[in-house]
């Protein structure tokens, strides 16, 4: 049963009944995207475009666009707009049944925050309605709470209570529903207030993914780490004494059996307050390929200020990955100190190494810490424009 309505011809706002034929004018007048008499269908019901509203937060002065659709057999809903951010609204009969807070409270598994709290008015109004909305939005007490996409909306007003349940819908839902091209509808703004962000990835998704590749690469570490041969290859003592006219040693040559693997270089030297250099060669006796690689080590210790103190470390290493195997020799063009005369290398064919592991761990990490990263701050983005942001006190 219409109880309010706007004439085509002149634009004003009736009130219908016996009790009350007083009227409304509106000083400007707009054209809704979606023409009344509309048809669209959202979630397998057709609905027609029945009203359309325009509302100001009575407060911060924002408006937005409200039309009333209806469906002989369902009922009436409402479609909103603002921003170019859509949501569809329908009246419930029970509000969330595990609410025990104010400002926030859980209801099928979601997690719904207080987003604002307001009243309007309407500065203007087009078609039929089933209630007096002009009078009706000037009385109501309205607060939403908001568990993206989804909302739940609570309008009180002195001799009424009524909840709403919404969804939030994409322009191109929209455009699709009342068969409208999208390009007609208003362009979106900013980020909707249950618009969902990053809606295509899960949070526990990510977590639940992370985690199972981060338990492969621990599996994968023990299996390469306990079938590595770590087989010493060479290992021999120099001294500085043993150069005589040479500016190099040369190692004896040793064999890399089978195909390409890691080879591991350990260097020893006793330096004490002292530093050891030395660039090292390792050559394929039979094809001259050459890969060429330097160490420098120092190491110093003291006593300052009733503490002992370290720095450096009298070992070195060098990680050469992917070795073909075949018959090899070290070339060492060694640099001695004062004090630091002797050294000793360790070549180990097979050998794992953690350093793969760590890059694969960081690499891993860097999408899951990246979308979180992005989803807090556009979340932030979001409750920018609420009194009610959970981000207010980390913000101050």
């Amino acid at each position: 049963m219409t109880l309010a309505m706007t004439c085509p011809s002149c634009g004003i706002y009736f009130r219908v009944g016996q009790w009350d034929k007083s009227m409304t004018t509106f000083g400007s007048s707009y054209e809704p995207v979606l023409p009344l008499g509309t048809k669209g269908k959202i979630e397998g019901v057709v609905y027609e475009v029945m009203g359309f509203t325009i509302k100001k937060e009575q407060k911060y002065k924002y408006d937005w666009r409200e039309y009333l659709l209806f469906n002989p057999f369902q009922g009436y809903a409402f479609l909103s707009e603002y921003d170019g951010h859509w949501n569809i609204v329908w009246p419930i009969e029970n509000g969330p049944t595990k609410r025990t807070a104010e400002s926030d409270f859980y209801e099928g598994g979601l997690h719904y925050q207080l987003y604002q709290k307001y009243k309007a008015k309407v500065i203007y109004a087009r078609g039929e309605f089933f209630f007096d909305v002009v009078d009706l939005t000037d009385s109501t007490q309205n607060s939403e709470y908001i568990g993206p996409p989804y909302m739940y909306a609570l309008e009180v007003s002195d001799d009424s209570l009524l909840w709403c349940k919404g969804e939030y819908m994409t322009p191109q839902e929209v455009a699709s529903a009342f068969n409208v091209p999208v390009k007609n509808l208003p362009g979106k703004k900013g980020i909707g207030y249950t618009q969902p962000v990053m809606a295509g990835v899960k949070p526990g998704a990510i977590v639940g993914l992370t985690f199972f590749i981060l338990l492969v690469l621990v599996a994968l570490q023990f299996f390469f780490s306990g079938t590595a041969a770590e087989k010493i290859v060479y290992q021999g003592n120099f001294s500085q004494t043993m150069l005589k006219d040479q500016k190099f040693f040369v190692t004896p040559s040793f064999q890399l059996d089978g195909g390409s693997k890691s080879l591991n270089i350990d260097i020893i030297t006793p330096v004490q307050n002292d530093w050891f250099f030395g660039e090292f060669s390792l050559i394929n006796d039979d094809t001259g390929t050459e890969i060429i690689f330097t160490k420098d080590i120092e190491y110093y210790q003291g006593y300052e200020d009733g503490e002992s103190w370290t720095e450096g470390s009298p070992y070195g290493e060098a990680f050469l990955s992917q070795i073909p195997g075949g018959k090899y020799h070290i070339n060492i063009y060694p640099e001695f100190s004062t004090s630091s005369h002797d050294f000793t290398i360790v070549v180990k064919r097979d050998v794992a190494t953690m350093s793969n592991f760590f890059v694969t761990l960081v690499a891993l990490a860097l999408f899951p810490v990246g979308f979180f990263i992005r989803k807090n701050i556009l979340e932030k983005r979001r409750w920018s424009e609420s009194d009610y942001s959970p981000y207010a006190s980390y913000e101050d």
